[in-house]
């Protein structure tokens, strides 16, 4: 295994020195890494690169709805990509949710914990015990007492981007959160819509089984096992696309995502969905159709009649003004139909 090769791995398989590296990068998005303007601004500048992974989620909402899993791979690739900035090096690897997080198999006949003072910090509330404390509080990735905080309910007033949460919590619970038949079963899915609500299922379940600050929807990209979890997740995605019996289907973005024999519904009529956007985030059931504009990445701005509109959509730098750094993707774009490189091949897991 060469660093810098640009394959996503298993997070007990790598070496210490290189999930050493990765935890050190992801500091550095926090502490060295901060996007341009002030606390002060409208719409707020002088976010961290960790704190903006927060925002982002905050400010769209993609749960449960046809763009769920391109919206994600979007989403990883720009925090690999941010990573990159730090060390060149590093990929975003994964967690495998059908194994223990705290004694995953190293491939060598040994066991890894992921929930150490030296990488992830404490399974329960932090900070960890020992003498290397809790990674994520010395960084200021969640600050005790925190005046003023970033509060849990994104849509507060006073609510601002720029500020840490006050915490960090876990639960872990034993074992593993997802058996292995269940990732095979998911594998088998004919249609994107079958894996789609087949992975999910597994997504869930994972998120709950980490708990606390993961367990939340509108929290859990506040802690960077939310990443090593989603990377799972489209590795997943990437293995199903990549089935040597149905990838010229499934890496083309003209029809990956076809439906199967039923529509989308939507989840409060029941009906038929189209596949443009609709709903208002601020209610927390926006619907992100597979012609929705990659948000906030295409700004709000980018909406209209043909995509669908989806209200109250907060402006977010840099992909606002004044920097206005605008890519306009739907699902469908080369980019985001085209998975990123794994350690597994199609048909393992």
């Amino acid at each position: 295994m060469a660093l810098g090769d640009g394959i996503r791995r298993n997070l007990a398989t790598v070496s210490k020195e290189e999930r050493d590296r990765l935890r050190k990068a992801i500091i550095k998005l926090n502490t060295e890494k901060h996007y341009l303007g002030q606390r002060s601004d409208m719409p707020v500048g002088g976010v961290s690169y960790w704190y903006k992974q927060d925002e982002i989620h905050a400010h769209t909402h993609v749960h449960g709805v046809p763009a769920f899993i391109p919206w994600h791979r979007e989403l990883l690739n720009r925090f690999e990509a941010s990573i990159r900035e730090v060390d060149p090096e590093l990929s975003l690897h994964y967690w495998n949710w059908t194994q223990d997080p705290r004694r995953l198999p190293d491939g060598g006949g040994g066991f890894i914990n992921l929930f150490t003072p030296e990488f992830l910090g404490s399974p329960g509330r932090p900070a960890s015990p020992g003498p290397a404390g809790d990674p994520w509080l010395r960084a200021k990735f969640y600050v005790p007492g925190a005046r003023p905080f970033r509060s849990d309910s994104e849509f507060e007033p006073n609510n601002n981007p720029f500020d840490p949460p006050r915490h960090l919590t876990r639960s872990v619970g034993n074992g593993a959160p997802v058996p292995r038949e269940q990732d095979k079963a998911t594998l088998r899915a004919q249609t994107f819509q079958d894996f789609h609500n087949r992975i999910k299922f597994s997504h869930d379940n994972a998120h709950r089984f980490i708990g606390g600050t993961l367990g939340d929807a509108h929290t859990s990209f506040r802690d960077p096992i939310a990443f090593f979890l989603h990377s799972n997740l489209d590795r997943l995605f990437a293995m199903w696309q990549l089935d040597p019996r149905h990838h010229r289907k499934r890496l083309d973005p003209a029809h990956v995502y076809d439906y199967g024999p039923d529509d989308w519904k939507n989840p409060e009529t029941n009906l038929p969905q189209p596949e443009t956007g609709s709903g208002d985030v601020q209610t927390g059931e926006p619907w992100w159709g597979f012609s929705s504009p990659l948000m906030p990445w295409a700004s709000p701005d980018a909406q209209n009649a043909a995509t669908g509109i989806v209200a109250n959509v907060q402006a977010t730098r840099p992909w606002a003004p004044p920097e206005s750094e605008q890519v306009y993707k739907d699902c469908r774009h080369p980019t985001v139909v085209s998975p990123p490189s794994y350690d597994t091949p199609p048909t393992a897991t």
